[in-house]
């Protein structure tokens, strides 16, 4: 069992280069179950469950990448969000629910200062265990922070206090991922 969710996080890369497609035999549905599952099961502190997303694609996710390239004023800066606009099929944000880490700060004012970080650690567990699944799915994804120009984009689609955390950018790759290099990062065991 360990050995296949090591290979699904092993096998999870950054790809660039996509095309705006699902693989074969896969559905918008599909990523829809998955993202789903995984903001419903993810940890989060004391089960605040405070995770959020939506899937942007179609008209909306090319309107909201449009709004992006359209803040940057600098044409080096431009260029992520506009392949994005056109390469990627569809773009996974991830929000954390202020609202619900605001209640846990009430509830247990001893941790109040933490529960950001808490929201924070829950949010990128959710990013990488979506990535990891999609990539078993034969998608391909890149992950963003255009964090206030997304949410700027999404106006009234998405409550006030939702926290855009990041934009998992996804389509079927175009190339595959360049070679991965590792650091020497032992491990150790303190008795």
């Amino acid at each position: 069992m360990s050995a296949s969710i090591l290979k699904s996080v092993a096998a999870r890369r950054t790809v660039y280069a996509l095309k705006p497609e699902f693989p074969a035999n896969f559905k918008l549905a599909d990523l829809q179950a998955t993202v789903q599952a995984i903001i419903k099961d993810t940890p989060s502190a004391f089960n605040s469950q405070g995770n959020r997303a939506v899937i942007l694609t179609g008209e909306t996710h090319k309107s909201v990448w449009d709004s992006v390239v359209n803040s940057i004023d600098s044409p080096d800066g431009k260029k992520r969000p506009a392949s994005v606009r056109d390469e990627a099929v569809s773009s996974i944000i991830f929000f954390t629910d202020d609202k619900v880490t605001e209640t846990l700060q009430e509830q247990f004012p001893a941790f109040a200062s933490a529960f950001p970080s808490f929201a924070d650690h829950s949010s990128g567990a959710a990013q990488i265990t979506t990535w990891a699944a999609i990539t078993e799915s034969g998608l391909g994804g890149h992950l963003q922070h255009y964090n206030g120009y997304v949410k700027a984009a999404l106006g009234d689609k998405i409550p006030q206090n939702w926290t855009v955390q990041a934009q998992l950018c996804v389509g079927v790759p175009a190339t595959p991922a360049g070679e991965k290099t590792y650091i020497e990062n032992p491990v150790k065991i303190f008795d």
